[in-house]
């Protein structure tokens, strides 16, 4: 059973494992590198070996009971219904032959999260695979609806419409229960061939196929600010498919891999529409004869080059690159303005689809040099680039299904986001005593972008890195980092202007031509200073301990927002310990805490004269006024404590046992400034709790037969303030699903027999 749980990896192996070597080798050929760095947290690790180890095959078969329908435990495995399931496992692979060999797996066989896969194969020389994968995602099920059907969702006969949900008198009878289920089902083809001594060949192709209900949220309106919304389940039945064809290298100095692929999304529908259930906008718009529609995600297809490889021209310089390029293309028909035919339509759609394409390029090139014995240093360029060929076109769309075909003041029009990123950047390093690293770098990154608030940003990072191994028992990495970004003069306006059309802008007071308040920043494109500052430690205790602790910190300082972010820092720090006695014992222990603080200003106003941003002389209008400004000071905290067990008390025993425990608090408190003009309180703090214990024992009856016995116990609950006590109708212009916080405590009880065969 695929199991998804927290768990805390030790940075030091994760930098261990996904580093890059600087070059092939550390020192010059033949020399050994005195007090050379060992990664500790990959030492005094003893490889559990099991009886499965000696045998071609493997089966297992049982019988398993979840006590409980839930949606959490079950999110993911398949377990989201009491009831009784089949365990089936099967591995089985022969290598007997000299010239071929075969092996096939295949897992969950009794759920619906079942996995297989077959290769057959020829040492060295070709490979075939055959593979399916089911997945399931099972989400909150506690809510109603009074909607019934897929792509068109209508109401029962005796429905009572009215102005809010309130006024829906015939609710409760017609409420009803709905699964919010996603299955996906992929079948995949691999073949890989040796074509000579230095060049291979690989092939994958892939189908997908996405069915069930989701949940989405959708509204009638004249002016968005002021929708009759609803929430409705979301039909998905998508497929998508993909292949690619690749080639390799494998030269004395240069190695190389290219790859073409090809994929394409198809959404088997391009339409959901609702029956209003509320009375406003109108006999043509109000329940019964009232409908809305809105699209769904179009098909499109996606072109991709990859170029991959290295060039060694010498011991000690190596050239690395990956180079990528990608055309996506979405040509599917435009739907109507509105699906409700009352409406007026008098102007047409500008085209017929958007025949659009976007193509995306990337590279990473970097330079690895070791021009003498301890000092390394490598340069890299990096750049990402988006652009896009779209025509600019003005749609005259109908708001919401709530009216008419407004004036020509109102069309909208569409707009691109070219983007190009670049970074270049260099790093040097010098060993020292103690087998310890000096490391130093430097890097710039300039981003342009098109149709946004601010055309170019550029940012400046410094690294500071140290690695010490003093003893060979203590392995310790810290490193500090400074970033500064800046970015151009921030134009508040831009989007405004690339929006509207020229009548609505011209009618429209120069002090109101704004969509996002003048102050208010995006974060990722405003002023920002980031310090950060890590610790990565390693320290084995005994010859069969390990001790591992890393810490973050890191600041964000958005000196140059009034409104928006204006700061953030992160605080966190993870600890394991691990023990392993040889074959019989392995145990550890993790624990971890982690803080975010974010702080955000905001300003309360209304439209018209009061949206009037620019204002210093009183009486001011409220997008004036900082006595309208709130502030926000977010919290979140989460602590995970874990311990984990595998012991062999005698040669025929097997026990596992692990435990989880996750404890988050989200706080969010809202002040005003004294003399404010508005108030705020803060908002109920929202509290997460999860127990996972997980318990195996298996006895080895025989050579080739054992007996297992599982267990789970999974609790989780959560307090969110938006779902405690909020029923379908709570809110006035939202008719939600009125679900409830989860609260779960589950058991599962699962007994199997396997047996192994040579």
């Amino acid at each position: 059973m695929r199991r998804f749980r927290l768990k805390v990896l030790p940075l030091q192996v994760a930098l261990a494992v996904t580093a890059p070597a600087a070059l092939a080798a550390d020192e010059p050929a033949g020399e050994e590198a005195p007090g050379r760095y060992t990664p500790l947290a990959l030492a005094n690790r003893a490889a559990w070996s099991g009886p499965d180890d000696a045998f071609a095959g493997r089966f297992q078969l049982g019988g398993a009971y979840t006590f409980d329908d839930n949606y959490s435990f079950g999110q993911y495995n398949g377990l989201s219904e009491e009831t009784l399931t089949l365990i089936g496992d099967l591995r089985w692979q022969d290598y007997s032959n000299g010239d071929s060999y075969w092996r096939a797996s295949f897992s969950d066989l009794g759920l619906d999260t079942r996995e297989g896969q077959v290769t057959w194969g020829m040492a060295d020389r070709m490979r075939l695979t055959l593979g399916f994968d089911s997945q399931q995602q099972v989400r909150n099920d506690s809510g109603a609806t009074p909607f019934s059907g897929d792509y068109r969702q209508s109401l029962p006969a005796d429905w009572v419409s009215g102005v809010n949900t309130g006024d829906f008198s015939a609710l409760a009878g017609a409420l009803h229960g709905f699964d919010r289920e996603l299955d996906r089902d992929t079948l995949s083809l691999a073949f890989e061939a040796r074509l000579a001594e230095r060049w291979r060949l690989r092939s994958n192709l892939s189908h997908e196929q996405k069915e069930g209900h989701g949940d989405i949220g959708a509204g009638i309106y004249i002016d968005a600010a002021s929708a009759d919304s609803v929430l409705l389940r979301a039909p998905v039945d998508y497929a998508t498919t993909e292949a690619d064809l690749g080639l390799a290298f494998a030269g004395d100095k240069l190695h190389l891999d290219g790859e073409l692929a090809w994929s394409r999304f198809d959404n088997d529908k391009d339409l959901l529409s609702w029956q209003n259930p509320y009375a406003n906008f109108g006999a043509d718009v109000a329940y019964p004869a009232g409908t809305g529609g809105m699209s769904l995600a179009p098909d499109n297809e996606q072109l991709r080059g990859r170029l991959v490889g290295h060039y060694l021209f010498s011991p000690k310089v190596r050239l690395q690159f990956d180079g990528s390029y990608a055309l996506a293309s979405q040509d599917d028909d435009y739907l109507d303005y509105t699906v409700n035919d009352a409406l007026s339509v008098t102007e047409p759609l500008p085209a017929g689809d958007l025949d659009g394409e976007v193509a995306s390029g990337t590279f990473n090139g970097k330079l690895l040099l070791m021009p003498w014995r301890k000092f390394s240093a490598q340069v890299y360029y990096r750049l990402r680039d988006r652009d896009y060929d779209v025509d600019r076109d003005g749609y005259l769309y109908v708001r919401g299904d709530g009216g008419d075909q407004p004036d020509s003041a109102l069309t909208v029009y569409n707009t691109t986001h070219d983007l190009t990123s670049q970074t270049g950047g260099l790093e040097a390093s010098y060993r020292l005593p103690l087998r310890s690293k000096l490391t130093l770098g430097y890097a710039y990154e300039e981003v342009e972008r098109s149709n946004a608030a601010v055309e170019k940003t550029e940012e400046d990072r410094y690294t500071l890195t140290y690695r010490i191994q003093p003893w060979s028992s203590v392995s310790a990495r810290m490193e500090l980092l400074y970033a500064d970004r800046a970015a151009d003069t921030y134009a508040w306006d831009q989007s405004y202007y690339a929006l509207l059309d020229a009548q609505l802008i011209n009618a429209t007071p120069d002090s109101q031509r704004y969509i996002n308040h003048p102050q208010l920043y995006q974060y990722y494109l405003a002023n920002r200073e980031r310090y950060e500052g890590k610790l990565n430690l390693t320290v084995l205790p005994g010859e069969r301990w390990n001790l591992n602790f890393n810490a973050l910190w890191r600041y964000d300082d958005y000196d140059q927002s009034q409104l928006g972010l204006t700061e953030s820092e992160w605080i966190g720090g993870h600890l394991s310990l691990s023990y392993a006695a040889a074959d019989d014992l392995t145990a550890s222990l993790y624990g971890g805490y982690d803080r975010y603080d974010g702080n955000q200003q905001s300003r309360a106003f209304r439209g018209g004269q009061e949206k009037n941003a620019f204002e210093i002389f009183p009486p001011l209008p409220q997008a004036s006024d900082p006595n309208q400004d709130w502030t926000l000071d977010a919290t979140d905290h989460s602590v995970t404590l874990g311990a984990n067990l595998h012991w062999r008390p005698a040669p025929d025993y097997e026990i596992e046992l692990d435990y989880s425990y996750v404890d988050t608090r989200g706080e969010q408190e809202l002040s005003t400034q004294p003399g404010a003009s508005v108030s705020a309180s803060d908002l109920p703090n929202v509290n997460t709790r999860l127990h996972h214990v997980e318990a195996g024992a298996t006895w080895h009856v025989v050579d080739d037969v054992s007996l297992r016995l599982d267990y789970q116990f999974y609790s989780y609950e959560s307090d969110d303030w938006a779902w405690e006590n909020v029923e379908a109708n709570t809110l006035d212009k939202v008719l939600t699903f009125g679900q409830d916080n989860p609260d779960e405590d589950i058991h599962y009880v699962g007994v199997s027999a396997i047996y192994r065969w040579q």
